[in-house]
């Protein structure tokens, strides 16, 4: 009796002591932001926010040793409605490096790590570039986690991407519930890579949109509602098209025409709004062609990629390529029978991803199919492109000209200039 009463004790000490409290853990992340040659930025969400340490060193290193050589200490701070996540720049690094990082919490219950993370510093110019970009993730109301498929398919993918481009509606409403699922959905792909987004209308300029994300260079509102990344041979501006005041659209024209007039050989911009558009319910229709087009022709813009219409169309105008690629989970939208003036190729129905590869003289582009909706579910499409092209365009078999046609030019050739030698002569 004695012993079955010590044991009652024993558990009803159990439910009520400290063995209840509990580590304090990641509600996002941890993920990386403002990359450059020598730094980039880790943030977290944990509530409270507690002292860390930041672990990093380059890939080489842990793949030899297991051991990650260096150690940043980072205290709590005061968190209120209006700052939450935590963001640390880490500096010093060397370029063209790939390193790994991992983010330990610490409290009076213990650690915990986070796992391994990963992220590259800019190369010089010369070197290749590789970066994915997505649009319109907003939120996964029912059934099947499009948003996870999407999430998990760039985090498998085998091409090594420097970053991750977002065209804008990351979430559906910028509140907490929203946020968490996010998060959730696309934990392993924010291991991969720095993540780069742009406003979308559904991020209503809201406040958590700043505290969220860190972000290149820029101006507007806490010089981040547009920016500019200089990577290598690339030039990305981004740029805010949610804004109202016609201020702020002459501030962005003279923000792009700045940064684009660089000497890096690849030029891309990516915004919310299409310029151009066959969507069926938003079409185009938002007067960027008077704004924006003729900077990009201006400057030699090789591609702008775009969102809010969720499907994919491929357009080409003035020498500019127009992605609109709105297949990062949302709900499929349809297209419009009469297609924009300069439509290549558009599909409905996908969600779906880019891929970006530059070299020193040319760019391919892949769209990668991740699922394709039926009977309003997603069903996986691997292996499957949507629309695969480079710049400047590779010529076709069919568009080479033939043997015949050559030798009748070289012949041409041959009795023209027999003709200019009598000339010269007589």
């Amino acid at each position: 009796m004695l012993a079955l009463r010590a044991s009652i004790c024993a558990a009803a000490l159990l439910l009520l002591g400290t063995s209840t409290a509990v580590a304090t853990t990641f509600d996002h992340g941890p993920y990386t932001g403002a990359p450059s040659a020598s730094s980039v930025t880790v943030c977290w969400l944990s509530t409270p926010s507690v002292p860390a340490r930041i672990e990093y060193g380059p890939r080489a290193a842990w793949d030899a040793t297991g051991a990650l050589p260096s150690a940043l200490a980072v205290a709590a701070f005061e968190q209120d409605a209006f700052h939450m996540t935590t963001r640390v720049a880490v500096t010093g690094l060397a370029p063209a490096t790939e390193y790994v990082y991992r983010v330990v919490l610490i409290d009076e219950q213990g650690e915990t790590t986070s796992p391994l993370g990963a992220f590259v510093t800019a190369p010089p110019p010369g070197e290749s570039v590789s970066f994915i970009v997505l649009a319109d993730t907003q939120q996964q109301l029912e059934g099947i986690n499009r948003l996870s498929l999407v999430g998990a398919a760039i985090a498998e993918d085998d091409l090594a991407y420097d970053f991750i481009v977002h065209a804008g509606d990351v979430v559906e409403s910028p509140v907490a519930p929203y946020w968490d699922d996010w998060f959730a959905s696309f934990a392993t792909m924010l291991q991969r890579a720095p993540f780069l987004p742009v406003l979308g209308n559904h991020e209503d300029n809201h406040r958590s949109y700043y505290d969220t994300f860190e972000l290149p260079p820029g101006a507007g509102k806490e010089e981040k509602q547009w920016w500019a990344l200089h990577w290598g041979d690339v030039v990305i501006v981004g740029l805010d098209t949610n804004v109202s005041r016609v201020a702020d659209y002459y501030a962005q024209q003279d923000w792009a025409r700045e940064h684009l007039s660089g000497i890096e050989e690849h030029k891309f911009v990516v915004f919310h709004h299409p310029v151009f558009s066959s969507d069926a319910y938003h079409g185009s229709g938002y007067s960027y062609d008077v704004i924006y087009h003729p900077i990009f022709v201006e400057h030699g813009v090789d591609i702008v990629f775009n969102g809010h219409a969720h499907n994919y169309e491929h357009i080409e105008r003035d020498g500019v390529v127009y992605l609109v690629v709105g297949g990062g989970g949302a709900t499929p939208r349809a297209l419009a029978e009469e297609r924009a003036e300069g439509s290549i190729l558009a599909a409905e129905g996908h969600h779906f991803y880019a891929r970006v590869s530059t070299a020193p003289a040319e760019i391919a582009v892949d769209i990668v199919s991740v699922a394709v909706e039926i009977a309003g579910a997603p069903s996986p499409t691997p292996d499957l492109l949507i629309d695969a092209f480079t710049l400047p365009p590779t010529p076709s078999l069919s568009r080479l000209p033939s043997l015949g046609s050559l030798l009748f030019a070289v012949a041409v050739g041959a009795l023209l200039a027999t003709l200019v030698t009598l000339l010269l002569n007589r």
